[in-house]
């Protein structure tokens, strides 16, 4: 049975609901932190809307929180084959 792929994404927090996330599951921003190996201050910025998370730390603890998506979510692998040369010449005989 296939997967059915996802075609909604899921919603993104705003700063004021991913610190009451936080308080709902009992996680300190220091835990939180060091479980996403963040910078303190980084996460502490990004649930008080003080930057705007576009890079670096502030970026990463932003998507760690679901306030940003992460930009690699939405990319598929490539499912190109590359040519071979050894088709080309084998087909080539003299």
């Amino acid at each position: 049975m296939k997967a059915k792929q996802r075609t909604t994404k899921p919603d993104l927090r705003t700063p004021d609901e991913a610190r009451q996330w936080l308080r709902d599951n009992g996680i300190t921003v220091t835990a939180f932190a060091e479980h996403n190996d963040l910078c303190r201050h980084a996460v502490n910025d990004a649930l008080r809307g003080m930057g705007k998370g576009n890079f670096g730390k502030s970026h990463a603890a932003a998507v760690a929180l679901g306030i940003k998506r992460d930009p690699n979510s939405c990319t598929k692998a490539s499912k190109s084959v590359p040519k071979s040369t050894a088709k080309s010449a084998k087909g080539k005989s003299a």
